[in-house]
């Protein structure tokens, strides 16, 4: 027994005109993806050139530095620019093509309205929000190495002076002199005990501390800090200095002369601190607690981003983040959805008019979208607000162009 009918499953199963319409806007889609890749990729290279020249010797290495680089960029830039930009794109190119062509008289004719014979493009454009949000999800976050190792290679290291972080699990406030982003690499650490607490205490000073992955390429939350060559200075919980540990002396006083076979007696001296060459450091803190920079966002994933905004001061703008990871993908199919009516109307009259009503309607849409993002983050509104209002009015809203399109 079937769960759906025969009839509803040959309904469901696509046609030839199905797969002809898909046929052709995914060959534009793939045409206009490649074209807006290469656009990109030869701006940007010549745009930093003296960048990636300073850190190669040769026109091989010039050329091998920069193919890592964008290669390491571009699924990242695909899924946070180019995607809507191309879905969009390829559904004007895909329609105006077959208006101009007159295939939409014979298609019309077959019985078929507007609304049915668009249901591919809206389909492939619904599918792609769903890959870019994989792509956002899995791949990125596991490949953030090497778009950082990539990103040092063009534009040097980036340092952060006097970074500072309140542990409030550990109850320490950790401080780096330096801080070199795209090694994750720290010079001058000290972590201060500034909270009460039942156990010992540790004041700890190291001269570096690095972040170590749990596994290649893993995600920002993934690993560990290791502090290099430092100290530790103990405390009892009401901050007394424990007693000073007992150590041997690695040079005893050597024997008094004149004292015939005389046995070197042990000797002892007192220290403050207990050194170490290398440490784990207990703490809650990861790269993205100090990196400032807001772009550093798109390479966490939703599991790192909701740890981000449950430990953060800036709660808003971290769940505003979270939220938004999952309504900013369907971006392609809302503006797909708004542009196909748009160019039915005015493409036999103007394609033009009809390309650039379109691109006013898309920017609109990021223009709203920012501001009931920026009213969720300062709690004019909820966030989870600010995050869908967008996505739901602009779908709202081509659903009903789309519904009236002339047949």
């Amino acid at each position: 027994m079937t769960l759906l009918r025969p009839d509803l499953l040959s309904r469901l199963r696509p046609k030839t005109l199905d797969r002809y319409v898909l046929r052709r806007y995914l060959s534009i889609y793939a045409a206009n993806l490649a074209s807006f890749t290469l656009i990109f990729v030869l701006i940007d290279a010549v745009t930093h050139l003296d960048d990636f020249a300073k850190r190669t010797d040769g026109v091989w290495a010039l050329a091998k530095v920069c193919a890592k680089y964008y290669a390491a960029i571009t699924p990242l830039i695909y899924c946070q620019v180019l995607g809507p930009v191309v879905a969009v794109s390829a559904a004007l190119f895909a329609v105006t093509t077959l208006q101009r062509s007159n295939e939409f008289v014979p298609l019309l004719a077959s019985g078929r309205s507007y609304q049915r014979a668009f249901v591919p493009i809206l389909a492939a454009s619904l599918g792609i929000s769903v890959g870019i949000f994989f792509v956002q999800e899995f791949w990125i976050p596991r490949t953030v190495s090497a778009v950082r190792e990539a990103s040092e290679s063009r534009g040097g290291n980036e340092t952060t002076r006097h970074v500072k972080y309140l542990d409030k699990q550990y109850g320490n406030l950790i401080v780096m002199k330096e801080y070199e982003r795209y090694r994750r690499r720290a010079k001058g650490v000290d972590v201060l005990p500034v909270a009460p607490s039942q156990n010992v205490q540790q004041f700890i000073r190291a001269r570096f501390a690095e972040w170590i992955a749990s596994e290649p390429g893993g995600g920002i939350a993934q690993g560990y800090w290791q502090l290099e060559d430092g100290m530790i200075q103990e405390y009892e919980p009401q901050g007394i200095l424990l007693v000073p540990q007992v150590i041997p002396d690695p040079s005893p006083p050597a024997a008094a002369p004149g004292t015939a076979n005389s046995v070197p007696q042990p000797h002892t001296r007192k220290s403050l601190v207990r050194p170490f060459a290398t440490k784990r450091l207990e703490t809650t803190m990861i790269p993205a607690d100090i990196e400032l920079r807001r772009d550093e966002s798109v390479y966490m994933s939703l599991g790192d981003l909701l740890r981000k905004a449950s430990v953060s001061l800036d709660q808003n703008g971290w769940y505003m983040k979270f939220f938004s990871r999952f309504a900013y993908p369907l971006t392609n199919f809302v503006l797909v959805l708004l542009g196909l009516p748009v160019i039915v109307h005015f493409g036999n009259r103007n394609i033009f008019f009809g390309a650039i009503l379109a691109v006013l309607i898309s920017t609109s849409y990021f223009v709203l979208n920012s501001v009931f993002q920026d009213m969720g983050i300062q709690g004019t509104i909820p966030v989870r607000l600010g995050a869908v209002l967008a996505p739901v009015l602009f779908t709202a809203l081509g659903a009903t162009l789309y519904r009236q399109m002339r047949s």
